[in-house]
């Protein structure tokens, strides 16, 4: 691996960056770097400070240890990102996940930062081994697969599915949703896949529909699951309709359907 090497100007610049405020992580994206160099460099200088405490034990409740499970499993989010959103350090939420099943291997995490990017197969044969010793060693919790992200026109999307449609209103000159933020209901958080002004967006295959509406089980769980359809029902009523689509990759079709 390249050693990186800052010039005197470099470590000013960081030096004035860090008693300015800003993190570690911050500093390092504006030289293109990860944080740990940063620290390095702010150690050396005698400058990095230890992260304060109230002495305050911090208990999660169940509902932020549910958030924290959809952020990490659906968003793919890191920790950082999660410790913005329930306000609480980096270092802390890196520590829960150590303490939970669903963590994520080293081979996933990487495959989740690459955001799309299709994995060769001799990582993918090496993913598999991995997962195939963890599950024989009983020591993680099987809780569903997760779908790969793609970048299109700036949006997130979870799997091909959400892909097809983002590409499909491209290529029909329709305007594009935005990604939308989590919204907590009395049935657990629920993360919306696209937003209008006017409604939510929920896209679907047909396969994930006929387990929202009870009509086939999960293969994940082996159950029925009416959870999801229960958010989806009290968010169309309190906050903003919901509109479910189904998508028919093969005749090029998003079919909408009305369930709520």
């Amino acid at each position: 691996m390249k050693q990186i090497i800052f010039t005197s100007k470099d470590i000013s610049k960081i030096k004035e960056l860090y008693s300015n405020g800003l993190s570690c992580t911050h500093i390092g994206k504006s030289f293109n770097v990860s944080k740990t160099p940063i620290i390095k460099i702010l150690k050396t200088e005698g400058l990095l400070k230890k992260p304060k405490s109230n002495g305050k034990k911090i208990v999660l409740t169940k509902k932020q240890k549910e958030i924290i499970k959809n952020l990490y499993l659906i968003k793919n989010k890191n920790c950082e990102d999660i410790g913005n959103e329930l306000k609480l350090t980096t270092s802390f939420i890196n520590k829960y996940l150590g303490t939970v099943s669903y963590r994520r291997t080293k081979g996933e995490a990487n495959s989740v930062r690459r955001r799309g990017k299709s994995l060769s197969q001799k990582v993918k044969e090496n993913m598999k081994i991995a997962q195939q010793k963890l599950s024989k060693s009983g020591n993680r919790k099987q809780t569903g697969g997760v779908c790969k992200t793609f970048i299109i026109n700036g949006l997130h999307c979870q799997g091909t599915y959400e892909k097809f449609y983002i590409e499909k209103l491209i290529n029909e000159n329709i305007v594009c949703p935005k990604n939308s933020e989590s919204i907590v209901t009395p049935f657990g958080v629920y993360y919306p896949d696209f937003s209008y002004d006017d409604r939510l967006i929920e896209v679907k295959s047909d396969y994930t529909f006929n387990i929202l509406i009870g009509k086939e089980i999960s293969r994940f769980t082996k159950q029925f699951e009416t959870n999801q359809l229960d958010k989806l029902k009290w968010v169309n009523k309190n906050i903003k309709p919901v509109e479910i689509l189904v998508i028919d990759k093969r005749k090029n079709k998003v079919i909408k359907k009305h369930i709520l």
